[in-house]
């Protein structure tokens, strides 16, 4: 290979160390691959893009970034109450006794009580009708 081949090689630092000794002695001598080495500088350097001002780049991201809305924030800590809630309320279904409606001995005791009322008063309705007709 020529050295002349090499210019766009040694501008990429794709040469070894004896290609690139070699190449940059022919360099000294040859005013074409000077030449093309300065356009490729000014080529790569045209081809950067320039950094942009720190405050223009916080204005964009605060112009393009989305804040989260209050839903959005609060959304993981009412999934979890609510979880947390639906679990308390299995737990204490579970493991809690199931107590009856009612007492056995409070039924029987309300019934006798009443029931000689009752009959009291419908033994007396009787009477009446007897006497009425």
């Amino acid at each position: 290979m020529k050295p002349c081949e090499d210019v766009l090689l040694y501008a990429q630092g794709d040469l070894s160390a004896a290609q690139k000794n070699a190449f940059e002695a022919h360099l000294k001598t040859c005013p074409n691959c000077q030449e093309e080495l300065k356009f490729l500088a000014k080529l790569n350097e045209s081809l950067t893009p320039p950094a942009a001002p720190q405050r223009v780049v916080d204005k964009l991201f605060s112009c393009t970034t989305r804040k989260k809305s209050i839903w959005a924030q609060c959304k993981m800590m009412w999934t979890a109450t609510a979880v947390a809630a639906v679990c308390a309320g299995v737990c204490l279904m579970t493991f809690l006794p199931a107590a009856p409606a009612f007492n056995a001995h409070e039924l029987v005791a309300y019934v006798n009580s009443n029931v000689e009322d009752e009959y009291t008063a419908f033994a007396q309705e009787l009477t009446d009708m007897e006497t009425y007709f």
